[in-house]
């Protein structure tokens, strides 16, 4: 593979291994990242490296921990797999200059990847990968002085703690909840337990242990993967259902029916908590794929609320600016002001918890009223494989076919800063989006109704249909 050929994509770089994500691509990017920190920072930069569940990703960290040290960088390797977010909080608990996360979160098991994160435990922004991939691209000079020793740590029990500390523990501790836990075979298994014993809740367990092939799932939390979570939460009479992804960062929530609630259904459901019952302001930002209930919401409180691209590092640098209260995106990946500028499944799954404890509703009622007060979501996803076209032409050839109306409803608005979104008269959306971290081109729908969903749904698969065969 020529070096020229790795790229960041939305968050970090990913590939298949032993085609393009390899030892020696490896051994590259942490060199680079190397130089980097040390034109940044200057001598012996702090860099704490973790790595998830997923097949040799434990031997890629210590490769990219080695070639760090070789770089003149003083490297912190986890003891043992830690989460995303987990090595986020590593890096400010050390005050560390970065850090490395080898992972390739909710893809396939065939792939694993490379994450960076910034000295304030956020995503790296396309600035600081451009850079990344100036230094692999030409002959790196290391220095010449010793190499520095990789040592070891252990970064889960100080970020636990740092959950601990940000939600409400004591109203757990006067509600226990019986929860049913899915890490999908990922980095986030046993946290939760952890969290969850000093308030004597239940916890029970689905896909844990260790399993590089992810039992046959696909590691992502959303509803056609997450059917032993929805089996497991009705045989156990569970109140919740929560899953996470191979990294941790995405959260996946079955309600006590079994019913899989999308994200569309969810990031309302905690803003409304955040904003009604522990009275919190704040800026909130979200995704152009997550949907009008929780604009409304955020409306109905008073709240600035923005819209960014796809991408939760529009939302880091949003929660980084301060005065910020909650963010998120399509994928189920929320953040918070005073917490992280990371998204954090486990600290999501945590505060449901903390909402069903403190409201002391069934979720499927609480559902219910933000559905009598915001109307009604239908969300659906679907995805295309993309034979290559590029996200700037894909745009324009759509832009060509803007219609007049859709599934019968005139176009209200057309936003074009992160694939092409179509706002029709009523709200509803329909977007369509090469993905920025898989060969696939994602189209998202939104209505107050499945059948409408369904109709706009099969507007957009014909359009991106007509397009790839063209």
């Amino acid at each position: 593979m020529n070096r020229n050929n790795i790229k960041f994509g939305t968050d970090g770089w990913r590939g298949v291994m032993a085609e393009d994500f390899t030892f020696g691509n490896v051994r590259r990017v942490a060199g680079a990242v190397a130089e980097y920190l040390r034109a940044a920072y200057g001598r012996d930069p702090l860099v704490v490296i973790g790595h998830d569940t997923r097949f040799h990703s434990g031997a890629f960290a210590r490769a990219a921990a080695e070639e760090l040290a070789k770089g003149g960088c003083r490297p912190v390797i986890s003891k043992g797999v830690v989460s995303t977010p987990c090595l986020s909080s590593g890096v400010l608990e050390k005050n560390a200059r970065g850090g490395v996360m080898i992972t390739a979160s909710h893809n396939p098991y065939e792939f694993n990847g490379f994450k960076f994160k910034t000295e304030k435990g956020s995503s790296a922004p396309e600035s600081v990968t451009k850079e990344f991939e100036k230094y692999i691209s030409s002959e790196q000079k290391r220095p010449s002085g010793p190499v520095l020793p990789v040592t070891e740590a252990d970064i889960v029990s100080g970020y636990l703690k740092r959950i601990s500390d940000f939600v409400d523990s004591s109203a757990i501790r006067r509600k226990p909840i019986k929860v049913v836990f899915d890490p999908m075979y990922g980095a986030a298994q046993g946290y939760l337990q952890r969290l969850l014993k000093p308030a004597k809740c239940r916890v029970i367990s689905v896909h844990d242990g260790s399993d590089p092939l992810f039992g046959g799932l696909h590691p992502e939390p959303i509803g056609e993967f997450l059917g032993d979570l929805a089996k497991a939460v009705k045989r156990s009479g569970s109140d919740i259902g929560v899953a996470t992804d191979g990294d941790g960062d995405r959260v996946g929530v079955v309600d006590e029916k079994g019913r899989y609630l999308p994200p569309h259904t969810v990031f309302p459901l905690l803003l409304y908590y955040l904003a009604k019952y522990k009275g919190m302001k704040g800026k909130v930002a979200q995704t152009i794929s997550l949907g009008y209930v929780s604009e409304r919401i955020a409306r109905d409180f008073n709240l600035d609320w923005e819209e960014t691209p796809v991408g939760f590092k529009y939302i880091a640098d949003r929660i980084l600016r301060g005065g910020f209260l909650f963010g998120g995106e399509e994928s189920g990946g929320y953040g918070y002001g005073g917490f992280l500028p990371e998204r954090d499944g486990v600290l999501n799954a945590v505060m449901l918890i903390e909402m069903l404890a403190s409201v002391r509703k069934p979720l499927s009622v609480l559902v219910a009223d933000i559905e009598k007060k915001y109307g009604k979501s239908y969300y659906v996803r679907r995805d295309f494989r993309n034979p290559g076209i590029p996200k700037e032409v894909f745009v324009q050839e759509m832009k060509i076919k803007v219609p007049r109306k859709i599934a019968g409803l005139g176009l209200k608005q057309v936003k074009d800063y992160d694939g092409i979104e179509f706002v029709l008269e009523d709200d509803s959306w329909l977007l369509l989006r090469p993905s920025g971290t898989e060969p696939v081109i994602r189209v998202y729908c939104e209505s107050n109704n499945p059948e409408k969903t369904r109709k706009i749904i099969l507007w957009g698969k014909k359009a991106v249909s007509e397009l790839v065969s063209s």
